[in-house]
């Protein structure tokens, strides 16, 4: 099964476009002819490259778009509005084009013929795995709304989390551009202005403004080699996310940074917890929700430690025995085991979740109030610097006089 880009037009003369996951172009076209469309183009789509990758940051949904619309989608099925008309409801109501257009392709595939969760499987790049699985689980249990609503909650906590972190970031990050323009003003307008009445004065230029000075004649240079440094530095960080080795190594060495390792550990582990338990509540097997829950993992290292339980219980090991890991907290292994004795398992696990969601989100908290008086300092430090290499001449200009 492939990705394939498609556009067609009807016999009405209006354009479409979308994509389809199936075997290859000859499957594409004759479906959109099954649909009296005419096929204009139709291309395979490469998903590990860079243009894909691009294309797929710049139509993604973010989760508080996701969030409400399983809302939304879930309280029409629960009201007896079909798929299909909910479907149509929301892409008409929603103000986002991008999304409009996905919503109102998916429900063509279904009148074309396809489950709701075979049209999700090809937006790979707005329908995550765990959605379309949850999705596809819904609709053979034929309780789609509940699962909606327990995909709503989930999307509706990350973007919680990320509103915390941008809202508590935005100081920080405005007393940064103010002071960087702040600094550049003074470097390229004040004190060239300074320097040329030194000169007149005959007095000899410390370092430290012959050091700006050097930095100020050569600022176009020095962006151009900073940009040239930015790009070298992404292409190698894309090609080392293609190597699986060498990817599995700098996310294991991330994980051994001093206090933001541990955060990052916790972090990957309650995320791939919480995905757990929606899973295991959803009626998904174990060792279908452990793969889908490990490739919820951002780090490679602990998608390998998942992938390990999982291998490990299909030998016949229990959870809470593979869980018992140096990688992973003695608590979690513990309440896991208390969750599989007491045929509580759905539960403990979303305590488990909660309770390193707690803990993730202080630890957030702690350091991002860390940042605020760390870019007062560094600020304080380049300003001081500016000023200083100002004031050096002027006292060199009055032991002349």
């Amino acid at each position: 099964m492939a990705l394939y880009y498609y556009k067609a037009k009807g016999f009405d003369g209006e354009e479409v476009s979308g994509t389809l996951n199936t075997d290859n172009k000859y499957s594409v076209a004759s479906r959109l002819k099954a649909r009296g469309l005419v096929p204009i183009r139709i291309k395979e789509i490469n998903t590990n490259s860079l243009s894909y990758a691009i294309k797929a940051s710049f139509n993604k949904i973010g989760s508080k778009e996701l969030a409400a619309f399983c809302k939304q989608f879930g309280a029409l099925l629960e009201a007896g509005v079909k798929v299909t008309e909910s479907l149509n409801f929301i892409a008409k109501q929603t103000s986002n084009t991008i999304f409009s257009n996905i919503l109102s392709d998916i429900n063509w595939q279904i009148n074309a013929g396809y489950s709701l969760a075979d049209a999700l499987k090809n937006y790979p790049y707005v329908f995550s795995e765990l959605f379309v699985s949850m999705v596809e689980t819904g609709e053979a249990s034929g309780n789609l709304s509940s699962v909606l609503k327990l995909l709503s909650d989930y999307y509706s906590f990350i973007s919680i989390r990320k509103e915390k972190i941008k809202n508590a970031m935005t100081y920080p990050t405005l007393l940064g551009v103010v002071s960087s323009i702040v600094v550049i003003f003074l470097t390229i307008k004040v004190l060239p202005v300074y320097v040329n009445i030194f000169t007149s004065y005959g007095a000899k230029l410390p370092k430290a403004t012959q050091l700006l000075l050097w930095m100020n004649s050569h600022l176009g240079h020095i962006a151009c080699a900073s940009f040239i440094l930015f790009l070298m530095a992404y292409s190698m960080l894309l090609w080392s996310a293609k190597s699986e080795k060498t990817s599995y190594m700098l996310d294991r060495l991330k994980l051994s940074i001093p206090v933001i390792g541990h955060l990052l550990i916790k972090n990957e582990l309650c995320r791939v917890i919480r995905v757990l338990n929606i899973l295991v509540s959803s009626g998904i097997p174990i060792l279908k929700a452990l793969e889908i829950a490990g490739s919820s993992a951002k780090n490679r290292f602990i998608r390998v430690e998942i992938d390990k339980i999982k291998f490990g219980l299909k030998q016949g090991n229990s959870l809470s025995e593979l869980f018992n890991h140096k990688t992973f907290p003695p608590i979690m292994a513990k309440m896991i085991a208390t969750g599989e004795e007491s045929g509580k398992l759905e539960e403990m696990l979303d305590k488990v979740a909660t309770i390193y969601e707690h803990e993730v989100d202080i630890m957030l908290e702690r350091l991002i109030s860390l940042v605020e008086p760390v870019v007062l300092i560094i600020l304080t430090v380049i300003i001081s610097f500016i000023v200083i290499s100002i004031l050096m001449p002027m006292f060199e200009i009055y032991n002349l006089l």
